[in-house]
């Protein structure tokens, strides 16, 4: 069910998240950005360059399940931050970056992001915390933290509903 002001997540690609940051595909064997090496019975990839500038944190967070009504995002100014899954697909919610002192919900999208993919977004891209696609999950993140404050403002305009794609990409 279609929910007014509401903003549908679509997978994640280069093309797309383009204006937000980067993303790898660690799974596809075919990133240009990846090195791939494999042996007797295994297969890897690694990104060729550092995934984010700096010596980065990992964290984890836990997130609850889509759809969520979006009304608090954030920003770093001093870093970028990576999102990676740990086995569910994720949803990320993004503003465009901006030296505006809060997103407009207008201006929100979402994308879904499946394990083996991680999405590296550029300094000041407001962002939600990521929910799972079909119900609470975990996922990793990567940034330098100790920075400065990063407080959460509301989203300008109210909140926006975010929903999960229909058939659930999996």
């Amino acid at each position: 069910m279609s929910v007014p002001h509401a903003v549908v997540a679509q997978p994640v690609t280069q093309e797309n998240f383009a204006p937000y940051g980067k993303v790898y595909d660690l799974m596809g064997d075919t990133d240009a950005a990846v090195i791939w090496t494999a042996g007797d019975g295994w297969r890897d990839g690694f990104t060729r360059m550092p995934l984010i500038e700096g010596a980065g944190h990992l964290g984890i967070t836990r997130g609850g399940g889509a759809p969520w009504s979006c009304t608090a995002m954030e920003r770093h100014p001093g870093t970028e931050e990576a999102i990676f899954c740990a086995a569910e697909p994720v949803i990320l919610a993004v503003a465009p970056a901006s030296v505006a002192g809060a997103p407009h919900r207008d201006d929100i999208e979402a994308f879904v992001i499946t394990p083996g993919q991680a999405v590296v977004m550029h300094r000041n891209v407001w962002h939600d915390a990521c929910r799972g696609l079909s119900g609470p999950a975990p996922y990793y993140w990567m940034a330098i933290c100790g920075l400065g404050e990063s407080p959460w403002v509301p989203v300008e305009g109210g909140p926006r509903q975010v929903q999960a794609p229909q058939g659930q990409l999996r």
